[in-house]
C-alpha cells in the first residue's frame, strides 16, 4: 500500500468517530440549556404547588462563589439549607419567603428565583467539555476537507503539468522535418 492509500484508509476509520464526536458535543451541549429549562420550569411548579414557609439567613460567605445559608422551619423540623447568590445576596439576619416542596422539605425556591442546592453545576461543566469537543471534533473534519481540497488541487495541478508537456513534445515532434539521414542511397 502507498501512503496515500493508508492515509485515506485511516480517514475512513476516523471519520465514523469524528461524526460520532460531534454528535456527543453537541448533545453535551445542549445539556446545560435542558437543564435551565427544567429548572425555570420546576420553580414556577414550586411557586404554585409549593408550602410557603419564611427562611432567615444565618450567614453569607465568600469561598469559592457567594452563597447564603438559611435556616427555616417545616413541619416542626429546623432546618438548613445553602443557595448561592449570583445577583441576590442578603446579609445575615435578613428574611426571605420561599415555597417549599411538601414531598422534600430540602427543596424549595427563593421568593428571587434561586432554587435550593447546586442545581446545574455538573451540567455545566459536561456543557464546556461538550463544547470543546464538538470543536475538535469539526476541526478536525473540516482540517480533512481542506487537506483532500488541497489534494485535488495538487492533483490537478500536476495532471495540467503533465498535459502540456506532452502536448509541447507532440507539437514539437509534429511540426519537424527530418535530417536527411547520413546513408546515401547510390544513384542507379
Amino acid at each position: 500500500m502507498t501512503t496515500v492509500q493508508i492515509l485515506r484508509s485511516w480517514w475512513r476509520v476516523r471519520y465514523p468517530v469524528y461524526a460520532l464526536g460531534l454528535v456527543v458535543g453537541m448533545v453535551m451541549l445542549w445539556l446545560p440549556f435542558k437543564t435551565f429549562q427544567d429548572n425555570d420550569a420546576w420553580e414556577s411548579r414550586l411557586r404554585v404547588h409549593g408550602v410557603p414557609a419564611q427562611a432567615v439567613v444565618d450567614e453569607l460567605a465568600h469561598k469559592r462563589r457567594k452563597t447564603m445559608h438559611l435556616s427555616y422551619e417545616f413541619a416542626g423540623a429546623q432546618r438548613q439549607a445553602e443557595v448561592g447568590c449570583w445577583e441576590v445576596c442578603l446579609a445575615a439576619g435578613s428574611a426571605v419567603r420561599i415555597w417549599v416542596n411538601p414531598k422534600d422539605p430540602d427543596d424549595f425556591v427563593t421568593d428571587f428565583g434561586i432554587l435550593s442546592g447546586h442545581r446545574g453545576r455538573l451540567q455545566g461543566v459536561v456543557g464546556a467539555a461538550g463544547l470543546v469537543l464538538s470543536g475538535w471534533m469539526a476541526l478536525a473534519v473540516i482540517a480533512h476537507l481542506y487537506q483532500q481540497r488541497r489534494g485535488h488541487r495538487r492533483q490537478d495541478w500536476k495532471r495540467e503539468q503533465r498535459d502540456q508537456r506532452q502536448r509541447q513534445f507532440a507539437n514539437a515532434r509534429a511540426g519537424r522535418k527530418r535530417k536527411p539521414s547520413g546513408r546515401r542511397t547510390p544513384f542507379k
